[in-house]
């Protein structure tokens, strides 16, 4: 069994950071400035030995991989930071590892697919770094760094500057593929083809292909992923709400034992892979804003990890995940400290040593859950997620015709005139009344329930012989990859996703 860990690459100076949160910011400042809120709350941290670190500098990373050795930590799973036409920040680090070929540093990298955004945005789904230290910012209204997607020149972009990382022999494979791992797949709209285009360069190559997991959110059906990752600790925040306890004022709380308790008990028929959390407290980043999780303990993670570790080996995994190395501004980090010293890493070799013990358990209950068809629970999140979905491309599209922005435009200028439009849903209609005054004409929908509908244009049962049309437009959004994939067997080329018109200026 492996164990990776969450890697974050921000504790060194770039422009970018003194630009926006102020001179010589790196994650230490919101560090060392931490306050604490209440009787017995554990802030600041301090870095055993009062290590500071840069990592820029070699020894650093030498320091960190021979305690990574000394604890049985197999590798870093690396924060990587690709935004609109090929943005990079904060990718020193890892490229400096590239050319130190002697720091035995197992690696892997997950994409950190968010737009950057100050805290007052309007922008969804954004990533911002530090509340607690935010300044206006009226030119970029609140984007620091956006993420597009592009089209295959920007993926092609961001393939070849992942190659060598990817043919770096510390690079941590998976069935001879390099591991990939990306946090908001159901961001991407053109995840599907932009997987698929980057497995053919892989092949190109010399790769066997690439290995990419995708934080698991229930919209990811048949986009390309090879695995899903229950992302830790958002996934057990954003279903324990209800536990959250708020009598520290403003700070919402949970209990240690319980957070743990709720990872455990995650079951899924997917192929899934698992994550732990050493702690979480982001006050730090957030101040009476944040959230903690209360009574962390070396010996309680220890005992926790073992048990994840079991019931990763009884889904046949061999990776667990573990969040993380070096989270100092939200309290997840195993990197020695003032208080803990090495604790949490000696819980490590321990939970490898006696993990086997306890697999049957697992593999008791994995058995149990199988046995039933769908698991309740599974399915209304699927539902969730398949709602909220729709909900965010609804609001997209309101956005853009109060900017007077036609979707019709968009498609004329990629050069389509005649299109069909699979799905007959809210999103599929609302296309097809958009569409039928316009100079792109609807020639035909595609829908599994076509002999019931009635409608201005003929339904078509996706088996039959599909017309020529210039694009088949999906809005059956949350099973686009299956569908994409689907008609591309059936020899029709251009496949596009609702989702993608939408978010994209540009259609290529």
């Amino acid at each position: 069994m492996k164990v990776l860990a969450m890697y974050l690459p921000q504790f060194h100076r770039v422009k970018e950071n003194d630009q926006w949160w102020g001179e010589g910011f790196t994650e230490w400042e919101a560090v060392k400035n931490a306050e604490k809120l209440f009787d017995m709350h554990y802030q600041p941290r301090i870095p055993q030995n009062y290590n500071y670190y840069d990592l820029l500098d070699k020894d650093t990373m030498l320091w960190q991989a021979a305690l990574m050795k000394k604890y049985s930590v197999d590798g870093m799973c690396m924060y990587h930071y690709w935004f609109k036409d090929g943005r990079k920040i904060l990718e020193k680090p890892a490229e400096n590892l590239l050319k130190w070929t002697d720091v035995q540093m197992p690696f892997c990298f997950c994409w950190a697919n968010e737009t950057w955004a100050r805290s007052w945005s309007l922008i969804q789904n954004k990533n911002v770094w530090s509340s607690i230290h935010e300044q206006e910012d009226i030119i970029s209204g609140g984007v620091l760094l956006e993420q597009r997607y592009g089209h295959e020149l920007q993926w092609k972009q961001h393939f070849e500057y992942l190659l060598p990382f990817f043919k770096d022999e510390r690079y941590i494979k998976v069935e001879g593929k390099p591991l990939f791992l990306i946090y908001k797949t159901a961001e991407i709209s053109c995840m599907p083809e932009m997987i698929d285009y980057w497995q053919e360069l892989a092949c190109l190559h010399g790769l066997k292909g690439l290995y990419i997991v995708g934080s698991a959110c229930y919209t990811n059906r048949g986009k390309g992923l090879d695995a899903e990752l229950y992302y830790e600790p958002a996934d057990a925040l954003g279903s324990m709400a209800e536990s959250c306890r708020n009598d520290r004022e403003t700070v919402s709380a949970w209990e240690y034992d319980e957070f743990w308790k709720n990872i455990l008990s995650k079951e899924d028929l997917k192929n899934i892979y698992f994550e732990g959390v050493v702690g979480f407290d982001d006050t730090p980043r957030r101040g009476r804003e944040g959230n903690i999780v209360l009574h962390a303990a070396p010996e309680k993670f220890s005992h926790y990890f073992t048990e994840l570790m079991a019931k990763s080996a009884a889904y046949g995994n061999d990776i667990v995940f573990l969040n993380a190395w070096n989270e100092w501004g939200e309290g997840m980090y195993l990197e020695p400290d003032e208080k803990y010293r090495e604790k949490f890493l000696e819980a490590i070799p321990y939970a490898k040593k006696h993990y086997k013990n306890i697999i049957e358990k697992y593999k008791n209950r994995r058995d149990s859950f199988r046995l039933q068809d769908e698991n309740m629970e599974q399915v209304l999140k699927r539902e969730l997620g398949k709602n909220v979905n729709i909900l965010h491309i609804m609001e997209e599209w309101m956005k853009l015709q109060v900017k007077d922005i036609s979707l019709a435009h968009r498609l004329k200028a990629a050069g389509y005139k005649e299109v069909a439009i699979y799905g007959y849903g809210i999103l599929g209609r609302s296309l097809y009344e958009e569409l039928a005054d316009s100079d792109v004409a609807v020639k035909y929908m595609i829908d599994r329930k076509g002999e019931k509908i009635r409608t201005g244009v003929k339904i078509y049962l996706p088996s039959e012989n599909l017309p020529e049309v210039d694009a088949v437009i999906v809005s059956a959004v949350f099973e686009y990859g299956v569908i994409y994939r689907y008609l591309k067997e059936k020899g029709i080329s251009n496949v596009l996703s609702l989702e993608r018109l939408i978010y994209e200026q540009e259609l290529g």
